[in-house]
């Protein structure tokens, strides 16, 4: 069987206005005083016993309801609140009057101490859904009991039981549900019911079980001798409940039935015609021209989830929402509007497409500017991924929710007014193109530094965004983006320094003095300068430290030692960064690991692709810290700063490899890079002084008839030029 999935959203109705608005009415009646007031119009020849209308309410209404009514020439018609919420959202039913098709809905402000009629109407199939409780789900009792007790989600009429998921909620989660209404049989005889549920669901007509699946379980899709029960049935109306219980995210719910069947083993079961229950009878009719006590033309507006894009590893989607102004043209006309929708950003367009970049509830407004003065509304409104089936969802890429469309919408924002969860979906949003045109490295590149761009607003001292947890893991995402992905150090370091300002939190600030101490020391060679930010995160860590972060701090000041010459307290360093680290590998598996980063590092240098030598060389550092003693990974990592044209930090690390062990391996290797750096900085004295130092050193090293030849051609090169100025 197909299950129908139906979003919420679907009280945005569209609709024209006409006509501008009358003059100012008194919302006074029985006693109550309302400040808001909407029309519903039953269109001449169309006669319903039940009129449905959903509209955004701007906060007026009370959450049980009661503080609305519907009137028709004066009189007060019977009606229900079906549903307050979430949001600004109401979903209202009344009863029309035979011959009367203006009626007035009165909301917001002190109620009117006279109740409405009473609900007569026996017409449609109505479903409501409630907040899960723990009951016992074999038991029938137990969840009619939860249901009658639980806090209600949402109402509506709906033509047959058949649905999968919560209707009235965008979110997946338990909830305990009831259908309920009158079965009108055509003729006396057998009919036999069926139920195909996740999970327990009981079918019911005339308060007694016809039908049950009880338990956790999933649904049946195949139907098989013995799942349908045959009742005895007469002509005429009967009472129709479906109670249903979803213990966990997935739920189904459907009720089928076989007329005067044959065979004891179902043949064709078919899902009960909504003409059984008169749905024909149930008008949805939009609720127009808002009026409010305190302004005669008050703009108003609708809105529609159309889809959602999900960026890679992310439990949060992009959620694109269709506004539509549907004020009066009193206004339209003469007036210049502006939106506000809710996460900083504003626009201009009648009918604006906007992207959310995550789910929750946005107040939004939409003003009105006219003869100098502001007519304004507001209404929150609940923004999540819609319930789509995957044909829905295809169609919906079709109708524009891809990424490419939604980046058209995002590049326009202003990133300073984004909250610090909203920047960092923008952030991963632009990094998410740049991964999809990998094989387009410009555009790669152009969206990576929006990226960063963007990440760099919520560390400027008038931004939106706060937090200290939300804007460390935001400088934890551009940080690397810049330093590793652009290969822009400097980028990086007034990160982590604008992360130092806005943070507070002692051992997330020290975070962030050690990243940017880290790339003071080995990206751009400023030990000195990294001191002060070593000092001040020590202080903010304390003596009761360990784990990754203590780890990181004492790696980070070791490389600092080593900068500064101090091989032994370096050494030191790099072990107690070990140390805090934990539990070790054994040595098979640390070999096995060292073996695989190195390898992948030195690769990817070859191939000159430096942003992913640069993972494979920090991690391979932060995982093995005493690997800044052995000296392949300083080698590795002077060979990356060359490869980058970061001679001073590539000579950096030959100078810190001879002041932790002299006697490393690499140690002459790493110095014939050095002099090459040092030759295409221009320093030929230099390199010639680093080449000498190597015969002198390290007189056995196979790289000496190299570096003699190295040697003999500079000082060749530099007679020559001695000889040319003496001429």
């Amino acid at each position: 069987m197909r299950i129908i999935l139906i979003s919420i959203i679907g009280f945005a109705i569209f609709q024209e206005i006409s006509s501008e608005y009358a003059s100012a009415q008194s919302f006074r009646k029985g006693g109550g005083e309302y400040n808001a007031q909407r029309t519903v119009t039953i269109p001449a020849g169309k006669s319903y016993s039940v009129v449905m209308t959903e509209f955004l309410h701007h906060g007026e209404i009370a959450p049980d309801g009661k503080n609305l009514m519907v009137v028709s020439q004066g009189k007060v018609v019977p009606s229900r609140v079906l549903q307050v919420g979430p949001g600004d959202f109401c979903r209202l039913a009344f009863q029309p009057i035979r011959g009367q098709n203006e009626y007035d809905i009165l909301y917001g402000g002190k109620p009117s101490d006279e109740p409405p009629p009473a609900w007569t109407s026996t017409d449609g199939l109505l479903l409501e859904t409630r907040e899960f409780k723990r009951c016992n789900l074999n038991n029938f009792n137990a969840i009619r009991e939860a249901f009658d007790s639980s806090k209600p989600i949402g109402a509506d009429y709906v033509p047959a039981v058949h649905h999968a998921e919560n209707p009235f909620t965008l979110k997946t989660e338990p909830f305990l549900s009831r259908y309920s209404g009158i079965l009108n049989i055509p003729s006396s005889g057998k009919y036999g019911f069926m139920t195909s549920s996740q999970d327990a669901s009981f079918l019911l007509i005339d308060g007694k079980l016809a039908v049950s699946a009880p338990g956790r379980h999933g649904p049946v899709h195949r139907a098989f001798r013995g799942s349908r029960q045959d009742i005895q049935l007469s002509a005429g109306p009967h009472k129709f409940e479906y109670y249903h219980a979803a213990a966990g995210p997935n739920a189904t719910m459907v009720a089928a039935w076989e007329i005067n069947p044959k065979d004891a083993k179902p043949q064709q079961p078919a899902l009960i015609p909504a003409e059984h229950f008169r749905a024909e009878r149930i008008g949805r009719l939009p609720a127009n021209n808002l009026t409010l006590r305190t302004m005669k033309t008050a703009p108003d507006f609708a809105a529609v989830i159309g889809g959602d894009v999900p960026l890679p590893d992310n439990d949060l989607a992009l959620v694109g929402v269709s506004f539509r102004d549907l004020s009066p043209r009193a206004l339209s006309n003469q007036g210049k509007l502006q939106w506000d929708f809710g996460d900083g950003q504003t626009g201009d367009a009648t009918r604006p497409e906007h992207v959310y970049l995550r789910p929750g509830i946005y107040a939004v407004k939409l003003t009105y500017r006219r003869a100098g003065k502001d007519a304004e509304i507001a209404n929150k409104i609940e923004i999540d991924r819609t319930n789509l089936t995957r044909r829905e969802s295809i169609q919906g890429q079709e109708r524009g929710h891809s990424l490419d469309d939604y980046l058209k919408i995002l590049e326009t924002y202003d990133p300073k007014k984004l909250d610090a969860v909203s920047l960092r979906q923008l952030v991963l949003a632009f990094e998410a193109k740049s991964l999809n045109s990998e094989n387009r490295p410009e555009e790669a590149k152009r969206y990576l530094k929006k990226a960063v761009q963007a990440g760099m607003a919520g560390f400027a001292a008038d931004s939106a965004a706060a937090g200290d947890e939300e804007l460390a893991r935001l400088a934890r995402i551009i940080g690397p983006m810049a330093r590793i992905g652009l290969g822009d150090s400097a980028a990086a370091l007034a990160i982590w320094k604008g992360a130092i300002e806005r943070i507070k939190s002692p051992d997330l600030n020290a975070e962030c003095r050690i990243a940017a101490a880290d790339i003071l020391i080995t990206d751009l060679a400023k030990p000195a300068e990294a001191k002060p930010l070593l000092d001040a995160a020590a202080a903010h860590l304390g003596k009761a430290r360990g784990g990754a972060l203590d780890s990181a701090f004492e790696r980070v000041f070791g490389d600092y030692y080593a900068a500064a010459g101090d091989g032994q307290s370096a050494r030191k360093a790099y072990l107690a960064a070990e140390q805090a680290l934990g539990k070790a590998r054994n040595f098979i598996e640390s070999t096995a690991w060292k073996g695989a980063r190195s390898r992948s590092a030195e690769a990817f240098i070859k191939e000159q692709r430096f942003d992913r030598a640069a993972e494979e060389l920090f991690s391979w550092q932060r995982e093995f810290p005493t690997e800044a003693i052995e000296g392949y990974l300083n080698l590795l990592f002077c060979k990356f700063f060359i490869g980058r044209e970061l001679y001073d930090a590539a000579v950096a690390q030959a100078e810190r490899l001879q002041a932790v062990n002299a006697d490393s391996a690499y140690v002459d290797q790493i110095l014939l890079l050095a002099a090459e750096c040092e030759l295409r900085r221009g320093k030929q004295d230099r390199a010639l002084a680093t080449l000498h130092s190597i015969l002198k050193d390290y007189p056995g090293s196979p790289l000496a008839p190299l570096v003699k030849k190295e040697i003999e051609m500079l000082e060749q090169g530099r007679r020559v030029r001695d000889e040319g100025r003496e001429k």
